[in-house]
């Protein structure tokens, strides 16, 4: 594969994930009846009650830090989420769901399921290990800038 045919393949393959993920994210925003589903990534992300900090945060969502602050401010306003001083850190705040946020958790997972939306997961796991393994591929793939 020459440059030129590569560089247009890593375009399509750009163009694919980027294409793919906007869809994805559109059925569950439709699904959970919300203009995003940011609020239900930074919910799975703290639902097993163990907090996650910031950078989790954005790690999970792949939200910038001012927008994930909105995004965690807005939620805190409703009830969903708190912020904690790691006990173990104290220059380190973690995000935990409130009762409320629990119950809101349950009731958007009980939506995607109902909706059909969990079921695009069901036979994913051979698409899951290629998007890791791509993933991983770019990481290491050491990039020069011009």
């Amino acid at each position: 594969m020459d440059d030129s045919t590569a560089l247009g393949a890593l375009d399509e393959l750009a163009r694919l994930l980027r294409g793919v993920s906007q869809e994805l994210d559109k059925t569950v925003a439709t699904c959970l009846g919300e203009g995003s589903p940011a609020r239900w990534h930074v919910l799975n992300a703290v639902a097993d009650g163990q907090g996650r900090s910031m950078s989790q945060l954005a790690e999970a969502t792949q939200l910038n830090a001012a927008t994930l602050t909105r995004l965690i401010d807005a939620m805190i306003a409703d009830n969903l989420v708190n912020r904690n001083v790691d006990a173990a850190d104290r220059r380190r705040v973690l995000v935990h769901a409130t009762r409320r946020g629990q119950l809101t958790h349950k009731v958007m997972n009980q939506a995607l399921s109902e909706g059909g939306v969990s079921a695009i997961a069901a036979d994913s796991a051979p698409i899951t290990e290629l998007l890791t393994a791509l993933s991983e591929r770019i990481r290491v793939s050491d990039p020069v800038a011009l």
